[in-house]
């Protein structure tokens, strides 16, 4: 008959060995992320509707809490109020440095970056149109650990950028907010 005690250092030493492997969750230096997000953004000019965005992005981890990412989105706004109708439809790549703090299954963000913006217009009536401009972004967002190495996302982005041509008008405002929620899913290095 085995003794309790002994069975319980026993359990007690593997458990102790495999919970570090166990409780290892992403991120970690070198590892890389893919991720996809749907949301809205809110155009800061007038004539401008909110409209729906869709985004993918590639991140990779310098350190477990900074990573470098590559977002490349979409977005398509109605434009009202003008005395003609259309569409601008701005797609956007960005670069930013994110940090992350670790919160178990919950790691709260903040991100900053650089990138060019095209803003496609199709007006009735005119000829289509296009007008790229640099711009920046800034915000954060939430990651919750639904699996050690996939999260569901939600981002909010400030997007400052300067006033873009059409054929028949200039939009005085090219900023916008962006609020995404999506899923990324962490590649093992």
């Amino acid at each position: 008959m085995r003794s309790p005690t002994l069975v319980f250092v026993v359990v007690l030493t593997v458990s102790m060995a495999v919970t570090p492997a166990w409780a290892q969750r992403a991120p970690a230096p070198g590892m890389w992320a893919v991720g996809g997000s749907i949301g809205a953004t809110t155009p800061a000019d007038p004539s401008l509707d909110n409209g729906l965005e869709v985004a993918g992005n590639v991140e990779g981890y310098l350190t477990s809490r900074l990573s470098i990412r590559g977002q490349l989105a979409g977005s398509s706004w109605d434009i009202v109020g003008r005395g003609f109708t259309g569409t601008v439809s701005p797609i956007r790549l960005d670069g930013n440095v994110v940090y992350n703090w670790e919160g178990g299954v919950v790691h709260p963000y903040v991100t900053a970056g650089l990138g060019m913006y095209h803003f496609r217009s199709t007006i009735s009536g005119a000829a289509d149109g296009a007008d790229t401009n640099a711009g920046i972004d800034i915000g954060g967002g939430i990651e919750y650990f639904f699996q050690r190495h996939a999260t569901i996302t939600g981002e909010v982005l400030y997007h400052r950028v300067d006033a873009f041509n059409t054929p028949v008008t200039t939009f005085n405002e090219g900023s916008f907010w962006s609020f995404d929620v999506g899923l990324k899913a962490y590649i093992k290095h």
